[in-house]
């Protein structure tokens, strides 16, 4: 079973994210929250491809798009391009931010 979940980590990962977006989308009351939930996710998700920049980064791109493809799912309010585009603007706002020194996390200290 470990060897199982060693080669197809992302996979498992990528399933667990969906549905969790999946869950997420449908907690939100009103297209306003949907969009600061998406747009707080689209942070996280920078924030990981940022201190994963050196390494393998597709399985994380993956497990990010997962995430995103159940949050779009289960989306009752707002338009899923707003949301599509929110998720990049904060995916690509955090980045830049973490790369610029703006925002330090605990974990990036030198």
């Amino acid at each position: 079973m470990a060897g199982y979940f060693f080669k197809n980590w992302a996979e498992i990962i990528f399933f667990i994210l969906l549905v969790i977006g999946f869950l997420f989308s449908l907690a939100a009351p009103s297209a306003a929250l949907s969009y600061a939930i998406i747009f707080v996710a689209g942070m996280a998700g920078g924030r990981l491809i940022y201190s994963r920049r050196k390494d393998m980064i597709f399985p994380y791109i993956l497990i990010l798009v997962g995430f995103l493809i159940g949050y779009l799912i289960g989306s009752r309010y707002g338009n899923w391009q707003v949301t599509l585009v929110l998720f990049i603007l904060g995916n690509l706002l955090s980045y830049y931010l973490h790369e610029r020194g703006i925002i330090r996390d605990i974990l990036l200290w030198p």
